[in-house]
C-alpha cells in the first residue's frame, strides 16, 4: 500500500465507500445462494429428504432474507431485489436442470420452460417484496460498508462449504460413485435426475454441483476485482484464484476417470490452498487492510513475520500428511504405508501446536493496538485446541473396534477435523498478512504521557 511500509505492493488504493453502495446486489445474491445450497443439501441428506415442506420454506425465507438485507441498505430499495432474485435464481439453475429431466426418456420435461420462468419470477417477486419491506426500515443515514469485501467472504464461505462436502465424500468412500467425468453416468452433469441421487452417488454428484457453483463465484471474483479495486496485485490475485479453481476442478474429474489415488491425495490438499487464497483476498479488501494507518514499530516485528511464514508453511505440510493418510488408510496395499504417515501426522502435530500456540499467543498479547491481528492470534488459538481435541478423539475411534454407528459418527469427526485444518491453514495466513501488515521493524512508539 503507498505510503504504508510492510504492506503489500499495490497500484492504488481503495476510495472510501460512496453513498451509494456498490457491489450489494453481488454479495447478497451470492450469500443468499449459498444460504439455499446449504438448506438444501442437509434436507437432502440420506437417507433422504428430512425435512419435507420445512425445507422449501426455509429456502424461501433465505431468498426473501436477502431481500430484506438488500432493501435496507440499498437507495434502490425494490429494484435491488428484483436483481438479488433474478441473480439467484440464474445461480440456482445449476441444480435445477436435475429436477426437470425425465429419468424414463432422459429427456427435459415439456413443461421444463415454464418451471424455469417460475423460478425466476418467483425469486424476484419474493426477494422483491423482501426489499421492499426492508426499505421501509432503513436507518435514516446510511451505513457504509465493504460490500466487494463482503462478497469475498462469501466466496471464501462457499469453498469451505465445498471442502466439507469433499471431506463426507471422502469419508464415505464415494469419490467413484460416479464413474464418469465431466458427465454423470451418462448424462450431462446438471441435468442428472436427484430422483438418482442416493447413498454415495448424492454426495458424489453433489460435491460436483457445489463445484460448478464456486467455479461460478470464482469468475465473479476476478470481475469484482477489476470492477471494484484498483490495484494491479488484487487484479492479479483474481485471475490466480480462477485459474486454481479451474486446475481444481480438473484433478477432481481425472481422479475419477484415471482412478488416481496421488491426484486424490493432491487435490484435497489442493483445496485447502484455494480456500486460503480465497481467505487472502478477503483479507486484503478488508476496511483495516484498506486504511491508511501506518504499521506500528515492533524490535522484533521481523521475528514475528517470520515465524508467522513459518507456521503457514508447516500447515501445509501437516495438511499433506493428514491427506496421505486419509486416502491412503484404505487404498494402500501396505498397511503400514498409512499408519506411517498417521505418525507422522500426529508428530508433526505437536511441532505446529507449540508454534501456534507462540505466534498466535505473541499476536494476541503484543498487538493489542492492532485489533485484527490480536483478534487472528486469539481464533488461532482456540482452533488448534479444538483441532487437538478432534485429532485425539478421531484417532482413538479410528484404532478402536466400531460398529456401524461408531463409523457415522468417525465420518462426522474425520470430516470436522479435516475442514478445522482447512481454518487453520486459513488462520495462519491472516496471521502472515496482518503482521506485514500493521508492524516494522523499529523502536516502539512510547504511549502518551511517557508510559
Amino acid at each position: 500500500m503507498a505510503g504504508v511500509p510492510g504492506a503489500i505492493e499495490i497500484d492504488g488504493r481503495l476510495s472510501e465507500a460512496p453513498a451509494r453502495p456498490r457491489g450489494h446486489v453481488l454479495a447478497i445474491s451470492f450469500g443468499v445462494t449459498v444460504a439455499m445450497w446449504v438448506i438444501a443439501y442437509l434436507g437432502l441428506m440420506q437417507p433422504g429428504l428430512i425435512l419435507g415442506e420445512l425445507l422449501f420454506a426455509l429456502i424461501m425465507a433465505a431468498l426473501f432474507m436477502g431481500g430484506y438485507i438488500v432493501g435496507g441498505h440499498s437507495p434502490a430499495g425494490w429494484r435491488d431485489g428484483l436483481l438479488v432474485g433474478l441473480f439467484s435464481a440464474l445461480l440456482n439453475l445449476l441444480i435445477m436442470g436435475s429436477m426437470l429431466v425425465d429419468p424414463a426418456t432422459r429427456r427435459l420435461h415439456e413443461r421444463a420452460p415454464l418451471w424455469i420462468g417460475g423460478l425466476v419470477i418467483g425469486s424476484m417477486a419474493l426477494a422483491g417484496a423482501g426489499a421492499a419491506i426492508g426499505r421501509r426500515f432503513r436507518p435514516a443515514g446510511p451505513a457504509s460498508r465493504h460490500w466487494h469485501h463482503d462478497f469475498l467472504c462469501v466466496a471464501a464461505v462457499a469453498v469451505f462449504l465445498l471442502l466439507v462436502t469433499g471431506g463426507l465424500v471422502t469419508g464415505l468412500r464415494a469419490g467413484l460413485a460416479v464413474p464418469d467425468w465431466p458427465r454423470s453416468f451418462g448424462y450431462n452433469m446438471f441435468l442428472y435426475p436427484v430422483v438418482n441421487m442416493t447413498g454415495g452417488v448424492f454426495y458424489e454428484h453433489a460435491h460436483r454441483l457445489y463445484g460448478s457453483l464456486v467455479g461460478v463465484t470464482s469468475m465473479a471474483i476476478m470481475l469484482s476485482m477489476f470492477r471494484f479495486d484498483r490495484r494491479a496485485g488484487l487484479r492479479i490475485l483474481g485471475v490466480v484464484i480462477l485459474v486454481m479453481v479451474c486446475i481444481q476442478g480438473v484433478m477432481g474429474g481425472l481422479r475419477v476417470t484415471q482412478l488416481n489415488t496421488v491426484l486424490a491425495i493432491v487435490h484435497g490438499v489442493f483445496g485447502q490452498v484455494v480456500f486460503a487464497a480465497v481467505v487472502a483476498a478477503a483479507t486484503l479488501t478488508a476496511p483495516a487492510w484498506v486504511h491508511p494507518r501506518p504499521p506500528l514499530q515492533r524490535p522484533v516485528a521481523s521475528a514475528d513475520r517470520s515465524a508467522s511464514i513459518a507456521l503457514a508453511a508447516m500447515m501445509i505440510l501437516q495438511v499433506a500428511l493428514g491427506a496421505l493418510y486419509r486416502h491412503l488408510r484404505r487404498e494402500a496395499d501396505d498397511p503400514g504405508i498409512a499408519m506411517h504417515h498417521l505418525l507422522s501426522h500426529i508428530a508433526l502435530a505437536l511441532i505446529v501446536t507449540a508454534t501456534a500456540v507462540f505466534v498466535g499467543g505473541r499476536a494476541w498479547a503484543l498487538y493489542g493496538d492492532a485489533p485484527p491481528l490480536r483478534r487472528a492470534g486469539m481464533w488461532l488459538i482456540l482452533a488448534i485446541a479444538f483441532q487437538l481435541v478432534l485429532g485425539v478423539a478421531a484417532a482413538l475411534l479410528v484404532l478402536s473396534g466400531r460398529d456401524s454407528q461408531a463409523r457415522a459418527f468417525e465420518i462426522a469427526l474425520t470430516t470436522a477435523h479435516q475442514a478445522t485444518g482447512a481454518l487453520l491453514l486459513a488462520l495462519a495466513l491472516l496471521l502472515v498478512l496482518w503482521t506485514r501488515r500493521f508492524s516494522v521493524s523499529g523502536p516502539p512508539h512510547a504511549p502518551p504521557g511517557g508510559r
